[in-house]
């Protein structure tokens, strides 16, 4: 199957066509390095109801954004370095996406315009994008104090996009891993069921952090072996403990839509919505749970250390 990839520039953005007989993806570059179109047979997968202008300036959500350096929320305005506790300068706290209470979500990059493309491939079997981000401006510097780089390879083979992440540090210290993704994918094209393929889900507090307890899924929602009917169910919930096929990957369904997470990504959230406003399903990939960057609950690489973790969304 022959596979393409077309760069193009367009009112001062960069975007990148990942293609073949099957698929297509689409990434706006300067736009977070985002995810913004999945189509099988020309029908879209991800749910993106906005022009790349509007999204760019708008304070929305959508498409498949990079959650770094930390994913979902944060417990408040600070972290822990080496125990002591990093308090984010006020100066910079315009820097931060926040949720319905005001703490911090998602980290720094959502909609960065400084990725920069650095490598294009395609043959007969693939094709493939390397963006690179170097995490070194003083005012990121100051919330998150870790100078390092970051690649994202976005490859398409056949029916399955393969989203790979490589953190390498380049402080002196080490440096606390906690990113993920958060892809939307579009409620009216999928079919009522979920399967989640993990044990427990993760208990939280009123503002959504982390208590350090651990429940059964089966405890909170009527789940069936691992299948759950989406249509009276409603989630904004962490998950842990997931379970492997043979070949080490948790592998998880909405519709015809398959999420297989990797090497290196241990947790999941899961955010579906009740909302009629919100036609959308969330499988979030992350390498660390929510609020780890002050629990400590994260792997920590060694200066010049890299760290690598990919999931794919196979269609």
């Amino acid at each position: 199957m022959k596979h393409s990839v077309q760069q193009d520039h367009q009112d001062n953005l960069e975007i990148i066509e990942l293609k073949n007989e099957l698929i297509s993806a689409r990434i706006a570059v300067n736009i977070g390095n985002t995810l913004f179109s999945l189509k099988r047979h020309d029908e879209e997968v991800l749910y993106f109801p906005f022009s790349l202008e509007a999204y760019k300036v708008n304070s929305k959500l959508a498409g498949n954004p990079f959650m770094h350096p930390w994913a979902n929320r944060l417990e408040g305005e600070y972290m822990y370095v080496e125990d002591k506790q990093h308090i984010f300068p006020e100066e910079q706290l315009h820097l931060l996406y926040r949720d319905g209470n005001d703490l911090p979500l998602h980290g720094l990059l959502l909609k960065s315009d400084q990725w920069r493309t650095i490598e294009l491939h395609e043959d007969e079997n693939s094709c493939h994008h390397v963006a690179e981000l170097g995490f070194d401006e003083a005012a990121f510097l100051s919330i998150f104090p870790f100078k390092h780089t970051i690649q994202i390879k976005q490859e398409l083979r056949n029916n399955e996009l393969n989203i790979e992440t490589t953190i390498l540090n380049e402080d002196q210290q080490e440096m606390p891993v906690s990113f993920g993704f958060h892809p939307y994918f579009s409620r009216t094209k999928l079919q009522a069921q979920l399967l989640l393929p993990a044990e427990n889900s993760i208990e939280v507090d009123g503002v959504m952090i982390p208590t350090g307890k651990l429940l059964p899924k089966e405890r909170k929602w009527d789940f069936k072996g691992d299948v759950v009917n989406l249509e009276n169910t409603a989630f904004d919930d962490g998950f842990q403990d997931l379970k492997l096929n043979e070949c080490h990957q948790a592998v998880f369904e909405v519709g015809n839509i398959h999420v297989v997470f990797a090497g290196n990504y241990p947790f999941a959230q899961i955010y579906a919505p009740a909302h009629p406003d919100k036609p959308y399903v969330c499988i979030e990939p992350m390498t660390a749970p929510t609020n780890a960057l002050n629990t400590g609950s994260c792997k920590k690489i060694k200066p010049g250390e890299r760290f690598t973790a990919g999931f794919s969304i196979v269609l």
